[in-house]
Order: C-alpha cells, then sequence, then structure tokens
C-alpha cells in the first residue's frame, strides 16, 4: 500500500494549519468524499486525545463515512509545535480510515500499528531527516494493507 502523498520540507504555522493542508491533498488524491466531514473527524480525534508520539512524530488519523478508501500520507515538517506539551513535529502521517458497518474488523489496529513500527525505528526516522527526495522516503514506507487487496467501501 503506497501513500497518496510524500511532501518535504513544508512550512506550516501549526497542527490545524498542516491537517488543513494534508485533508485537502488527500481529497485532491480521491481518497475523501467529503473534506469537511473528514477534517472534522480529524479535529474532534485530536481533542479526545493527541496523535503525537514522541520522537517528533504524530500520527493523526480519524475513521469516517467521509472517507473512500483507506489511505495515507508523508509529510516532514519545518518543527512546527503539535501541542503545548508535546516536543515539536518534524514527521506527520496522516491516516484516513473508512468507517464501514462490520464492527469485528479490526483494520484500522493493524494499519495504525504498522505505521507506528516503522515510525518508531531509529534508522528509518534517520533516513526521513535526510532523505532528498520522496523515493528515499517511500522505501522507508512497507505497509501492508490491512484488508488484503480491496479496501472496504464506507458505508452510507
Amino acid at each position: 500500500m503506497e501513500p497518496s502523498f510524500i511532501l518535504l520540507d513544508q512550512n506550516f504555522k501549526n497542527k490545524s494549519e498542516a491537517l488543513i493542508n494534508l485533508v485537502e491533498i488527500l481529497h485532491n488524491n480521491g481518497c475523501l468524499n467529503n473534506k469537511q466531514k473528514y477534517l472534522k473527524s480529524i479535529i474532534e480525534r485530536e481533542k479526545i486525545l493527541s496523535t503525537y508520539c514522541g520522537h517528533n512524530i504524530a500520527i493523526p488519523h480519524a475513521i469516517s463515512k467521509a472517507v473512500e478508501k483507506i489511505s495515507y500520507g508523508f509529510c516532514r515538517t519545518n518543527s512546527m509545535e503539535w501541542d503545548k506539551n508535546d516536543d515539536p513535529v518534524k514527521y506527520i502521517l496522516i491516516l484516513a480510515i473508512p468507517d464501514i458497518e462490520k464492527k469485528s474488523d479490526n483494520y484500522h489496529i493493524d494499519l495504525m500499528s504498522q505505521v507506528a513500527s516503522i515510525a518508531l525505528e531509529e534508522d528509518v526516522r534517520n533516513i526521513w531527516e535526510k532523505a532528498i527526495t520522496e523515493k528515499e522516503i517511500l522505501k522507508t514506507l512497507t505497509i501492508k494493507s490491512p484488508c488484503g487487496d480491496s479496501n472496504p467501501e464506507p458505508q452510507d
């Protein structure tokens, strides 16, 4: 499963600006059917608990009917404040997860686990820090689709 986008050296002022821009890119890449609804979902998720996970990494995510297909994006930033009590964020991995009817499916937990495992590897973060091209980042993002070959369809 390849990322929908990889951005290097973005200059966001704050978390809000970063989320608005990254959600816009997911929408423009056909990952979302309603960007405002997904943005609201991801902001609500952030209110519950910060998605900062240490090592200058944030993994904002939300399960939403506004998501067309499981997707994610990578962004290297200018070391911005995510939340007041956290270290600055340099790397953002945004996840868009469709809200499917089968509550027994834990595909989102599998996806989160894969992303966190990659992000917390020091060697991977060193590559992210020094990468000049998106291709260098792409080589580190070996994420298997938790749904096999197909994405679950969001339910109306």
